[in-house]
């Protein structure tokens, strides 16, 4: 078994409300959340909840030279791991406090990706989580998110402007992609 989803398992194990799934995503979701935006106009990037880094490394492969990737990873054998593989990005613990990362400059992200497993959070944490993402956006600012349900639907729909779904069975579990409009 690949090292990566050794670790993704173990993590889940010890913590799955955390992790939130037992394998890490495939590259099919990660194709799916990355291949349709326009690369031309995403110049700062944040990814939360990158795990093992299957989503990251499709972000790194579409990303233009000259792009910042900002990586929040809660659990920090898992952080050590990205920083390995991609030592250019900068990383941080608490996808809570995007905005106080940046300096609490808001508008500052032209793209957010989002594995994080809001289905496992309790409401109020959904939606500090949902505002910091908005406030983190420039106008127009896109994110993509995946999730297990359409459960987050309303959430991101009072959120952002647009708001569109794709179902993505290539991946265990099936999953959901959100890309909303701010």
């Amino acid at each position: 078994m690949e090292g990566g989803t050794s670790l993704f398992i173990q993590k889940f194990i010890q913590s799955p409300l955390q992790i939130g799934s037992l394998f890490p995503s495939s590259a099919a979701l990660a194709e799916k959340m990355t291949s349709n935006l326009n690369w031309e106009n995403i110049n700062k990037v944040a990814e939360l909840g990158a795990g093992t880094g299957v989503i990251t490394r499709s972000i790194m492969t579409n990303m233009l030279p000259g792009t910042k990737l900002h990586v929040f990873e809660k659990d920090s054998e898992m952080r050590k791991g990205l920083q390995m593989k991609f030592p250019e990005a900068s990383y941080y613990d608490d996808a809570c406090g995007i905005i106080k990362s940046f300096g609490n400059s808001e508008g500052t992200l032209d793209a957010v990706f989002s594995g994080l497993p809001f289905s496992n959070f309790n409401k109020s944490i959904r939606m500090k989580i949902v505002d910091e993402i908005y406030r983190s956006l420039r106008p127009g600012g896109i994110l993509v998110a995946f999730q297990y349900s359409t459960q987050m639907k309303k959430s991101f729909q009072t959120a952002f402007k647009v708001v569109d779904i794709s179902f993505v069975p290539k991946n265990f579990p099936p999953a959901f992609v959100y890309i909303c409009e701010k």
